[in-house]
């Protein structure tokens, strides 16, 4: 018997209300978040670390941060400056270490 494969769900914030996100989340089911932002503070309102965690708590979404999954440095820089290009080239490089 095969074990049960779980669905992988993807989401952004930009633009979005925290309460937007909250239900989305809600609505598909999801119970846990894994945040892989390698720097988990936002200018947005309720999306730093704590405050989304704690969000979430309420809502019954557990909340894991994976930092070392986040973009490196280098990479944000690179995708302030438009240079895309050279983001996946640090994002597929970051991606290929242990």
């Amino acid at each position: 018997m095969s074990p049960r494969l779980q669905p992988l769900f993807t989401i952004g914030y930009e633009k979005a209300a925290l309460g937007d996100v909250l239900t989305t989340l809600q609505t598909a089911g999801v119970e846990l978040l894994i945040d892989t932002r390698a720097v988990a503070a936002s200018r947005r309102a309720g999306f730093s670390k704590r405050m989304l965690a704690a969000s979430l708590e309420e809502k019954g979404i557990r909340y894991l941060h994976l930092q070392k999954l986040g973009t490196p440095a280098e990479g944000r820089a690179a995708a302030r400056s438009g240079n895309y290009a050279l983001l996946w080239k640090i994002y597929d490089r970051h991606l290929a270490t242990p």
